[in-house]
């Protein structure tokens, strides 16, 4: 029977086509969620769409890490409902299509400064759609937050993998698209920073 610090150290390895999460994924979206509606249940619509987002947001995460890609299949229609949803709520629909331009514009540019400095690509097209959705579900002003959530969650998880003995250099490949769908879900239950 393995000891709690090899399973552990189990779950964040690289297991065959991905990285390898905890069983409670459905958990880990769970928590936020619960957190930003304690003790009131959100308007019948805010329920039905916070449940798609979810819902799509665990498949890309359980996906890329599977696999390292974000399938169109599931981004693009993401991108389109985010600007649906934004009519839904209230939002500026043109806000939120304009804020899924800039999301997708933004992961391009830092691909391609990426690119130019250290002469590969650093971040899929996969994962600039899902940015892009981000932006149209959530409205520009809070692209920066998803990035931080993201980019902290991502560190943490590095760190730990780390700590446990797994080898990381500056080739070591992690599914971002995990990372940031969970970072758009902290968002859109927890709200951008201030």
């Amino acid at each position: 029977m393995p000891t709690f610090s090899e399973g552990l150290a189990r779950r964040v390895a690289f297991g065959s086509g991905g990285w390898e999460w905890p069983a409670g994924l459905v958990v880990l979206y769970a928590v936020p969620a619960l957190l930003a509606w304690r003790g009131s249940v959100p308007p019948m619509h805010v329920l039905v769409l916070s449940l798609i987002l979810a819902a799509a947001l665990i498949a890309l995460s359980e996906i890329d890490r599977r696999s390292f890609r974000l399938p169109d299949k599931i981004t693009i229609p993401l991108m389109l409902s985010g600007v649906f949803a934004a009519a839904l709520v209230g939002g500026d629909v043109m806000w939120h299509a304009f804020s899924a331009c800039l999301g997708l514009a933004l992961i391009l540019l830092f691909d391609r400064v990426y690119r130019a400095w250290r002469g590969c690509t650093g971040i899929g097209l996969g994962d600039a759609k899902l940015f892009a959705a981000s932006g149209a579900w959530l409205g520009a002003e809070s692209l920066l937050t998803v990035l931080l959530w993201s980019c902290g969650a991502a560190l943490m998880v590095l760190a730990l993998a780390r700590l446990l003995g797994r080898r990381m250099d500056a080739q070591t490949v992690i599914p971002f698209g995990s990372f940031l769908a969970f970072g758009t879900w902290l968002v859109w239950c927890l709200g951008p920073l201030q």
